[in-house]
């Protein structure tokens, strides 16, 4: 009996020690980063990563919510006498106008203000199958548009994102009038972009960065707990769509002094920035030379470029990649930033609005005083009855003469003409397309004042 209960004793002081041996190298293991650390690591981070994409649903992840209004069809609306005359040109993907009989669907649609379409791109399908350098689900994954340009002889241009992929940059194709996709660049190019005046192109584009990583002769680092991340360049492409040269937004903003807009995250570690997402380059505008004396300390060729994750908007020198002016305050999440002319600067601040007043808004920001003011909605005016919130995205252009703004609420599905003086709403567009039989907000990325058209037009007619 008595030699049972040794044997028994002898083997839970061996459990035990093994325990204990096991709990005190696994603390060895991770705090060195040696093995089994890295096969653990990469095991957590790939089945975080399997459930991120799962929780998407590719097939309708373009349907914002169900519309019980019963409306299968978009509604254009003139809600004032001072809304513009211009066509305009809205993004669509492989719900728009989908056609039952043909499976055709529209790419993108030039219409009227009475709705009536002048011109459409055929949804061109997959054209990023199959994936190269990039993860998804199986094959449950696909692509949308989300920006665009529109050449005057009816080439359209527009960059293109994934969802159930990763990283979501897709890249940027060019098509002619009639569909016909004329190149691709399957880099990771996303986001809004702009041409300049030599044809050349501006885009953000996802760069790959292990963790931790230095930023300058600073002390302070980026660390992502997935130890490879991605931060944003500006790719300048020519107009085939072929590399020019980068511009490194973090080298930008480290040889700017600008360290300090990256928040410190980490509690007793003040030299680190937690995050994974430490730029997240939504937008890159040129600056004209027709806009270009209406601002004096910037000149044509300037970038204006939005950061989501600093909460920041600032204008780049090209030439030397270092930041002339940048702002930081009111807005959270922006998107979208433009140059409209008499030193300012508007864009969508997504959730930096009171909630009483709708939550996202349209700011101006004058370059010299760093005053800032809403455009929309304006204090004292009464709430529009439909919601406009846009949680991520949103999109605006401004009229040639600078005194509208076409405004996409992405999330609602939804565009504003908006007199910039007054913050009248002036013009409406509800994205309601049929999917799976039913009614539904389709999401706008993009719509664009067209003020001429020189080809010819196919009456939304597809080939």
């Amino acid at each position: 009996m008595q030699t049972t209960r040794t044997h028994l004793l002898a083997k839970l002081v061996m459990f035990f020690s093994c325990l204990t041996l096991a709990c005190g190298y696994g603390i060895i293991s991770a705090h060195f980063q040696i093995f089994p650390y890295p096969l653990v690591h990469d095991a957590l981070l790939a089945v975080k990563a399997l459930r991120k994409l799962r929780k998407e649903n590719p097939k309708l992840s373009s349907v914002e919510f169900w519309d019980e209004t019963g409306t299968k069809g978009p509604v254009y609306s003139t809600v004032s006498p001072g809304s513009g005359t211009e066509p305009v040109l809205i993004l669509g993907n492989q719900s728009a106008y989908r056609d039952v009989r043909s499976g055709n669907s529209y790419l993108a649609w030039i219409a009227t203000r009475q709705g009536d379409v002048l011109h459409a791109w055929r949804d061109p399908g997959e054209i990023w199958a199959p994936l190269q350098g990039r993860k998804a689900v199986g094959d449950k994954w696909r692509s949308y548009p989300v920006g665009a340009h529109l050449y005057p002889n009816g080439d359209l241009l527009v960059s293109f994102q994934g969802v159930g992929v990763f990283p979501y940059a897709m890249g940027l194709a060019k098509f002619d009038k009639d569909s016909r996709l004329i190149w691709k660049n399957p880099d990771l190019l996303h986001h809004w972009f702009s041409v300049g005046a030599g044809g050349e192109i501006y885009i953000p584009r996802r760069k790959a960065a292990t963790s931790p990583l230095q930023l300058g002769d600073y002390e302070k680092k980026i660390v992502c707990d997935e130890g490879t991340f991605g931060y944003d360049v500006i790719e300048v492409l020519d107009p085939s769509g072929k590399r020019i040269k980068q511009i490194d937004m973090v080298d930008s903003l480290v040889r700017s002094d600008l360290v300090g807009l990256f928040s410190v995250f980490t509690e007793g570690a003040d030299d680190v920035v937690e995050t994974c997402d430490p730029t997240h380059l939504n937008d890159a505008q040129i600056l004209s030379e027709e806009m270009a004396a209406e601002y004096p300390l910037f000149q044509a060729g300037d970038i204006l470029v939005s950061f989501r994750t600093l909460n920041t908007i600032g204008v780049i020198d090209p030439r030397t990649g270092l930041f002339k002016w940048h702002y930081q305050g009111s807005a959270h999440q922006q998107h979208s930033p433009r140059f409209i002319g008499d030193n300012v600067i508007v864009y969508v601040d997504n959730l930096g609005g009171l909630k009483s007043r709708g939550t996202s808004r349209i700011m101006a920001v004058n370059v010299g005083t760093s005053k800032t003011e809403t455009v929309f909605p304006r204090s004292g005016n009464a709430l529009p009855q439909r919601t406009f919130r846009t949680k991520t995205a949103g999109h605006i252009d401004i009229s040639r003469m600078g005194d509208r703004i076409l405004a996409s609420w992405t999330r609602q599905g939804l565009v504003w003409e908006v007199d910039v003086k007054t913050g009248e709403v002036l013009w409406e567009f509800i994205n309601t397309h049929e999917v799976d039989g039913r009614p539904a907000r389709i999401s706008v990325h993009t719509a664009k004042y067209v003020p001429t058209i020189d080809f010819e037009m196919n009456r939304g007619r597809l080939n």
